[in-house]
């Protein structure tokens, strides 16, 4: 076995059936393979937000635009968005100043970078800080709360969202070939099965 690799084996009662005693026991043995080299964590690895089409909106200030369900206020130099109204669908609330608003990434950049983007080139690393899939215009406490978290430590307080946040993290999650746990995975299964 790679040196640069822990296993660790979770024990559960579940899923093989021994027969001990006349009775029947249940088990199963789960590894978890840890990456012993993980670089640690550094938001600059993804890049900054970006101005792909150079008209001095960077992809926050483009995102808003786009979300914004009323008339838009840009700044003097039209390069930011300081007014709109948006619906924050983590809280159920609208706010029409941008400076109570952060874009939440939906998968967390330490999240991901966690499971397998530390291994990305940075040109996929920035695409995909990028991505409007991966995008929410959120109010910036509770952007705070969840920090890096994923839906098996942390759901928005909207309980009528919280089945398409776990169905669209999940979403993401796939389409970048993201790595998650055994443990993980059962427990956001728990969760879906919760809210879903």
């Amino acid at each position: 076995m790679n040196g640069s690799i822990r296993t660790f084996c979770i024990y559960s009662m579940s899923c093989m059936k021994l027969k001990f005693m006349s009775v029947w026991f249940t088990c199963v043995v789960s590894s978890v393979a840890l990456f012993a080299d993980v670089p640690n964590y550094d938001r600059s690895s993804f890049g900054a937000w970006a101005d792909v089409d150079n008209d001095c909106q960077n992809t926050r200030h483009e995102f808003l635009q786009e979300l914004s369900t009323g008339p838009i206020d840009l700044s003097e130099n039209s390069c930011r968005v300081v007014r709109g109204r948006w619906l924050d669908p983590y809280t159920d609330r609208i706010f029409t100043e941008s400076q109570f608003l952060d874009i939440d990434h939906l998968v967390p950049l330490k999240y991901s970078w966690e499971r397998g983007a530390h291994n990305w080139s940075s040109t996929k690393r920035r695409q995909f800080a990028n991505d409007p899939i991966n995008l929410f215009a959120v109010e910036k406490s509770v952007n705070r709360q969840k920090s890096a978290s994923g839906p098996s430590k942390w759901l928005p307080p909207n309980v009528r969202f919280r089945c398409e946040y776990i169905l669209r993290f999940q979403r993401v999650v796939t389409l970048y070939k993201l790595q998650q746990s055994m443990g993980e995975l059962s427990a956001i299964q728990k969760e879906k099965n919760k809210y879903c």
